[in-house]
């Protein structure tokens, strides 16, 4: 009865709060993609130094591959108020239609949903047939502290094209019932949440036209006992916006800006406001998605072969304004002006980088950004990129990087002028990750993942990418020179999959061998 009383409470008191904020609630971090652990003290550069980080654990899951896909990237909630006391949960999205938690302290269990039916198309190395998308809860990466009402559910997107509302405090996926969300077969890449919707992009023209889908959210009404019907059972209302061509590029999907506004980038594409997209950015009402925006480079990028994936725009606040970040298939970083992305002719960016890597089509920045404000250089703001392919940017010291690096630029602003410049590339990393960023590190995966396509364009096949690959490997880069300070070594034996996690301190690897290696400083919680 205990037991059930206190998971009644927590229902309560908004379908069971969190005590402090979630850490790392979606892809990139938060609804911004800017890959920032702010205010963590977990982990420092000084305890990498030091030696201080160990394998915590792995733990593997269940699931079961669909072509080239396993788990997603890792999400993780703070702390949770439930039956079992006060939790840190992790919760991963698998292939198999499954959402999975463990305990983000221990590696253990605790709990397993189902998600529709079994994966039922043939795979392909772009389209599996399985579930894709990384999972989503709302909350932020600032570590801020206090007692937040947040709605306590995690949604999922399996291969049936539905999403699903399951709960954070015991994955029940039926208490508000699932509903059509995108078509089934998708690939969706990871989804985001801000006020109330649910955004989730598709790419790779795995069923049908790519796009963009949104789902408003009305949080069911629930009783004052437990064990009660619901008084109003949640409601959804879904919209789309199709790109005519390639998906939104990028493992996010799309960005929020302070105001709600919806940032994405097309590759390529036509639509009736912006008319031919190249390396598009669009800005789109956070509801109907109807552009109201957009920029588009004067530069003439190569064609987009197919299964490059690009990366996810990313915003954040300079003078508390709202700038957005984006890379091209030029080699160059764009910064625009949140309000205005591209001034009156829809082509002039506030800065523009030079290029770092060749465009011919295959090379590529890939995921989405970790950028950082240094509050100690005149609020220089950070930018770290993972490039797929080899680069020509200045190396500088850390050595060659012919197959993929995370590059470092700077932003700054003197005498009214605003520039992006390159500050290093790191180390050689195979098919890199997206990068994270935390106190005086970059925490940067080289996922040893044999590339998809091909240096000719082609695609490989899925036994050609498995055969190929080799175990990742994880690596804390110094964030001022890009330096080597600590890896993981021959610790992971299986190639990367999903994305990297990081929260509280830990940062978390998921394979394709379905596990996932928590890496960080072991101390009494």
């Amino acid at each position: 009865m205990r037991r059930k009383y206190l998971w009644s409470a927590c229902i309560a008191v908004s379908a069971c709060a969190t005590l402090w904020a979630a850490d790392w609630p979606s892809v990139g971090g938060n609804a911004q993609r800017d890959g920032w652990a702010r205010n963590d003290k977990y982990l420092t550069k000084a305890d990498a130094e030091k030696g201080k980080v160990k394998l915590m654990y792995k733990y593997k899951f269940p699931n079961v591959n669909a072509g080239l896909d396993g788990l997603s990237a890792p999400i993780d909630l703070t702390q949770l108020i439930g039956w079992a006391g006060f939790k840190e949960l992790l919760f991963v999205g698998g292939s198999s239609n499954t959402l999975y938690s463990i305990d983000s302290d221990l590696g253990e269990k605790y709990f397993e949903t189902k998600l529709g039916s079994k994966p039922t198309a043939k795979p392909t190395a772009l389209c599996s047939g399985g579930q894709t998308a990384s999972v989503v809860m709302p909350g932020n990466s600032s570590g801020r502290r206090g007692f937040q009402r947040l709605a306590g559910y995690v949604w999922s997107v399996s291969s049936d094209g539905k999403l699903y509302t399951a709960r954070q405090q015991d994955g029940n996926a039926e208490y508000v019932a699932p509903v059509p969300f995108v078509p089934a077969g998708s690939k969706v890449t990871g989804l985001n949440f801000n006020n109330n919707v649910i955004y989730g992009a598709t790419v790779d023209s795995c069923s049908g036209d790519n796009g963009l889908y949104a789902a408003s959210f009305t949080p069911p009404v629930l009783p004052d006992m437990p064990d009660q019907p619901l008084v109003k059972p949640a409601e959804y209302s879904v919209t789309k916006f199709l790109t005519g061509g390639s998906g939104f590029s990028g493992t996010g999907g799309v960005s929020i800006g302070s105001k709600n506004q919806v940032y994405g980038m097309i590759a390529e594409g036509k639509g009736t406001a912006a008319g031919t997209y190249n390396d598009t950015v669009v800005a789109l009402d956070p509801k109907s998605l109807e552009v109201t925006d957009w920029f588009t480079p004067a530069t003439s990028a190569p064609a987009l072969k197919k299964g490059v994936a690009g990366v996810t725009p990313a915003v954040f606040q300079m003078a508390s304004k709202d700038y957005v970040l984006a890379g091209g298939r030029d080699g160059r970083l764009y910064l625009l002006d949140g309000d205005k992305l591209g001034g009156t002719d829809h082509k002039t960016a506030v800065a523009t980088s030079e290029p770092v890597f060749t465009p011919d089509g295959v090379t590529s920045f890939y995921g989405n950004f970790a950028t950082w404000e240094d509050e100690s250089a005149s609020n220089a703001r950070w930018v770290y990129a993972s490039v797929r392919g080899a680069t020509t940017a200045k190396v500088g010291a850390n050595g060659p990087a012919a197959s993929g690096s995370i590059v470092a630029f700077k932003i700054e602003s003197k005498d009214g002028a605003v520039t992006i410049t390159q500050q290093w590339v790191s180390r050689n990393l195979v098919t890199p990750a997206a990068p994270i960023v935390g106190t005086g590190l970059v925490l940067a995966l080289s996922t040893g993942e044999a590339p998809v396509v091909k240096k000719d364009g082609s695609l490989a096949s899925i036994a050609e990418v498995v055969k190929g690959s080799k175990p990742a490997t994880l690596y804390f880069l110094d964030a001022a020179t890009g330096k080597e300070v600590w890896s993981s070594g021959t610790q992971i034996t299986s190639f990367g999959v999903g994305g990297l996690g990081y929260a509280n301190g830990r940062a978390y690897v998921p394979t394709y061998d379905n596990t996932v290696y928590a890496f960080g400083v072991p101390f009494e919680r």
